[in-house]
């Protein structure tokens, strides 16, 4: 297990039990308490948790976002399965969207090589696309934001006003029947509210574990999202609910 997947499992722990001891968990993932220790620090100092004694307790509410290095190391596997059938939907010509995120930068990963018009406001995205000669790259400005690994604000909002793509490919925190898709920030929220008023076909990428929950900031009813790509691990009763709200649900395998 790599250090990115334990401090994820960690902050999994929090959340369900908001309190952790060093001791327990060092004995679960057989490694020191001083290497505990420092995985605490470290999410304490994402404002995560705050560290005692002997262990730590969450930081209540629903405006705490892990890292994006934190979650980059969380199932990868899911995650790569995912993205490649987002993918799949992508046609020869298209303009498409990709959002900052650790599944959606799986989308970038598994484009083919056809004629595509590709804006984005993620880095990572554009590291991963740039040097390809069949994709006319618009990377979409704004400020720096570590969590996200992209850009985000106004300029961001404004500037992807300006465009009308086919599909957009749309990460999220939590995805609920009622209260919709939710992420932690509110100006995250701005951008994929506007990424979503200026697209043709607006996909949702979330993994099981997000199906249910809800967050700070809603930037999309339910009815505002076309296609569901989620995992094969999500509750089939739930995804059922989803699929009568008249959004089409793909299971990535």
């Amino acid at each position: 297990m790599s250090p990115a997947e334990r401090r994820m499992k960690i902050y999994n722990i929090l959340v369900e039990k908001k309190t952790v001891e060093v001791n327990e968990l060092a004995k679960l993932f057989s490694v020191s308490g001083m290497t505990i220790r420092r995985d605490l620090a470290l999410l304490e100092k994402q404002g995560i948790l705050t560290t005692t004694y002997g262990g730590a307790y969450l930081n209540e509410g629903t405006a705490i976002e892990p890292s994006f290095s934190l979650k980059s190391g969380q199932m990868k596997d899911m995650k790569m399965k995912m993205g490649r059938a987002a993918a799949g939907l992508v046609q020869n010509g298209d303009s498409i969207f990709i959002d900052c995120g650790t599944t959606t930068m799986e989308v970038a990963r598994h484009l083919s090589a056809i004629n595509l018009t590709v804006v984005t406001n993620s880095l990572v995205v554009c590291n991963l696309l740039q040097g390809r000669p069949k994709i006319k790259l618009i990377v979409a400005p704004g400020v720096y934001d570590e969590k996200s690994a992209g850009f985000l604000g106004p300029m961001t909002s404004d500037f992807l006003q300006r465009y009308n793509v086919d599909r957009a490919f749309i990460g999220t925190q939590g995805f609920d029947i009622k209260k919709g898709a939710t992420v932690p920030d509110e100006i995250d929220a701005e951008v994929k509210k506007a990424i979503c008023q200026s697209s043709k076909q607006r996909i949702l990428i979330a993994g099981h574990e997000k199906l249910g929950t809800s967050f700070f900031a809603k930037f999309a009813d339910i009815l505002d999202i076309d296609i569901l790509i989620t995992d094969s691990a999500a509750d089939g009763g739930y995804v059922d609910l989803i699929k009568e709200k008249g959004v089409k649900v793909i299971s990535a395998e």
